[in-house]
């Protein structure tokens, strides 16, 4: 994502883990239970973040304050949003499994930009 360095600004929120081993576990090597408080989800996070070199930055979305990002957007399992300058929602992925594809987030994101450009 380096290629859209100098035109958007990217940021990840880590939200309700996915396959905690205390609810939904799959048997992965990596597993944690479902965090409890802000400091469990940072530490998760932290992990995250140090073992795959994660470049994006990444957020948490706050237990302390009831998970409000999760209640706002419904993101769960897997979804991304591309808010133009002023802040209006431009795509809005459909909640998936998995992941998504590299091209299709590229097409998002160079739709929104094309737009942006034509508006000035």
């Amino acid at each position: 994502m380096d290629i859209y360095k100098d035109q958007i600004d990217l940021i990840t929120v880590y939200i309700e883990e996915a396959h905690a081993s205390d609810e939904w576990p799959i048997g992965s090597r990596i597993s944690y239970v479902q965090p409890k408080c802000d400091v469990d989800r940072i530490c998760i996070a932290k992990d995250f973040v140090e073992t795959t070199k994660y470049r994006i930055p990444l957020l948490i979305d706050p237990v302390s304050r009831d998970n409000p990002f999760s209640k706002m957007y419904n993101p769960w399992p897997i979804r991304f949003y591309v808010i133009d300058k002023m802040r209006r929602f431009r795509y809005i992925a459909e909640p998936m499994k998995g992941s998504y594809s590299l091209e299709l987030i590229k097409d998002a994101l160079n739709q929104v930009i094309q737009q942006e450009q034509q508006d000035e």
